[in-house]
């Protein structure tokens, strides 16, 4: 044989780690292609930046993985996109319990927890408010959040592999050239 057996073990070893490596770069790229998106180039000065928006349906339930189609909603309620511990935007549920919130331009404060999973819609408002049998619970009612259409894998936010990753990226790229990077949350629980 030309080459010794250890050869071929280190070989094995190698391609698992140049696999994680080139997974780790082809989010890196993502993130360069982001950036220099968002820098103002001369010839498109009169272009806006992409918006982020983040809608959902606020329930009025307490629990973990509360189905907001299952519960009544939570009318006027106040919630707030959180990130990294810092709050991003906030606004007021209609009577369904509906809200839209506009994160305004995106940018790399938002993209970099928003790409970690550090980002969260948390309820301001008491559950009381809502319903008085609730006052007794403890605990704010949140929902993480994902990007619209990409696949939150088994992990509950996670990327799922080098699919899961390119697929994030799609969605990246087609909100900043679509003009829209729609989040939303996923399921409310207690916490």
């Amino acid at each position: 044989a030309p080459y010794p057996p250890h050869t071929v073990t280190h070989t094995t070893k190698w391609s698992s780690v140049s696999k994680q490596m080139a997974a780790k770069s082809l989010l890196l790229a993502a993130l360069l292609v982001v950036v220099v998106s968002l820098a103002p180039c001369s010839a498109e000065a009169d272009k806006q930046p992409p918006l982020a928006l983040v809608a959902g349906v606020v329930p009025c339930s307490a629990g973990s993985s509360i189905n907001v189609a299952a519960v009544p909603p939570f009318p006027n309620a106040v919630v707030h996109m959180v990130c990294g511990g810092r709050v991003m935007a906030g606004t007021k549920a209609d009577e369904r319990g509906a809200f839209t919130m506009n994160m305004g331009t995106v940018t790399s404060s938002l993209l970099a927890p928003l790409l970690g999973n550090q980002c969260k819609v948390v309820v301001v408002t008491p559950l009381a408010a809502c319903n008085a049998s609730l006052a007794s619970v403890t605990g704010t009612l949140a929902a993480p959040v994902q990007l619209l259409g990409a696949d939150s894998g088994s992990g509950g936010g996670g990327l799922g592999g080098l699919g899961g990753l390119i697929g994030l990226i799609g969605q990246i790229v087609g909100g900043l050239l679509g003009g829209i990077l729609n989040i939303i949350p996923l399921p409310f629980s207690v916490v």
